[in-house]
């Protein structure tokens, strides 16, 4: 799919998820990182064995379908080097790691005079201007500041983070849409693209609906745990199954198909099919409407059904019957989970230690353009001679001094 197009990731474990969707996609990817090594290779957790700077589990998740070199930018040889690699680049991605290209005298200015094509994609935390700009920042601070924080844990206590560290992935996912979006603009226009990706913007986006309360309903949504805020009224839609949790949202269409099942159990009487026009209940319910069974009736029945049943019996049997129940998985769960399996999602990565692990997949297979793994992350400075030698014709001194000494 993207096979014609090169791809520059200078980015230091801010943004490795950007380029590695493009190299997925069939671009040539070549990871530039500094003589020391990628801050990405630094970041835990990491597999026993192996050898130190591919200890990294995220490093090795995010950095397939790359080749790997090294280049020196403090040093005028490895900056030369660079510049001979935007030529024929079509993307560059960076997240000021160790230092921004702009301040190395590469900025966007720069990379357009060299290549008019060019897409320059600068991912940081607050972007690159503007009153937070140059703040120190985190995986929660950004969680935090770009909102979805807000509404993780519960109202008594204080704001939880949200799971495992994801913030740089929802950019970097933004970070490869915007890549694109601007080639696009790109080969309309002719010109070079500047593409400022703020992981905070990204965050936003996360918040789904709670980005639109205040304008739909007068005011923003409250932390409130695992309840569900429509208006004036918070309902649960978290309940405890025979294994674990599942999600069911108690709406009409939703009460409709599964009142007949607590009727099959005995956990309400026959009467409750026809005592209720159960498609509609929520909304005569919302406004403060008649109806026949109240709002804590149906919650301690949908309460006593689920805890008899498995969170993937109800997942199955919702699924047959057309309505929506859904599982809260854990990573165990996740790699058991029957569509992932039929879909062939999971792949057996080879593991720098020498050693196999199932590893996630594509995020989507295209019949058309097919996406592919072909190669896993590479060690430090694999594809120095490949790169260096071959595609810019540099010979062993050259390639030391714009490597640091690091030739390969």
């Amino acid at each position: 799919m993207l096979s014609p197009y090169t791809v520059l990731d200078l980015t230091g474990g801010h943004g490795d998820l950007a380029s590695m969707l493009l190299g997925d996609m069939g671009a040539k990817v070549i990871k530039v990182e500094p003589p020391a090594g990628s801050a990405g290779r630094g970041e835990p957790p990491f597999i026993e064995g192996g050898p130190e700077l591919e200890r990294s589990l995220p490093f090795f998740a995010f950095n397939r379908n790359k080749m790997g070199i090294i280049l020196d930018l403090e040093a005028e040889a490895g900056r030369n080097a660079l510049r001979g690699l935007v030529e024929t680049a079509d993307f560059i991605f960076e997240s000021g790691q160790p230092a921004t290209l702009d301040s190395l005298g590469l900025g966007f200015d720069v990379l357009k005079e060299i290549n008019p094509k060019i897409i320059h994609v600068a991912i940081s935390a607050y972007g690159c201007d503007g009153p937070y700009a140059d703040y120190a920042a985190s995986d929660l601070t950004i969680a935090a500041m770009g909102g979805p924080m807000s509404l993780q844990g519960v109202p008594d206590r204080a704001p939880v983070r949200i799971s495992v560290p994801q913030v740089w992935l929802h950019a970097g996912s933004e970070a490869a849409t915007a890549a694109l979006t601007a080639h696009a603009l790109m080969l309309r226009t002719g010109e070079a693209q500047f593409v400022d990706v703020s992981a905070q913007t990204a965050m936003i986006a996360t918040m789904l609906q709670g980005i639109s309360a205040h304008a739909i309903q007068g005011q923003d949504y409250q932390r409130a745990g695992s309840l569900l805020q429509l208006g004036q009224a918070n309902l649960p839609v978290v309940f405890e199954c025979a294994d674990g949790y599942i999600v069911l949202i108690p709406s009409g269409p939703t009460l409709a198909v599964i009142v007949p099942w607590f009727v099959e159990d005995g956990v309400v009487p026959e009467s409750w099919i026809e005592g209720e026009i159960w498609p509609t209940y929520h909304v005569r319910l919302l406004q403060g409407q008649p109806v026949s069974y109240s709002a804590e009736e149906v919650l301690a029945a949908i309460t006593k059904y689920v805890a008899n049943y498995t969170k993937n019996h109800l997942l199955e049997r919702g699924l047959r019957e057309g309505v929506a129940l859904a599982p809260v998985n854990d990573i165990g769960d996740l790699t058991g989970f029957q569509q992932l399996e039929e879909r062939g999602y999971w792949m057996t990565a080879p593991l720098p230690n020498g050693l196999e692990a199932r590893a996630p997949g594509l995020v989507v297979r295209l019949s058309e353009t097919p996406m592919s793994v072909k190669s896993w992350a590479p060690a430090l400075g694999e594809h120095n001679g490949q790169v260096l030698n071959s595609m810019l014709g540099l010979d062993d001194t050259e390639i030391n001094l714009a490597t640091g000494g690091k030739a390969g």
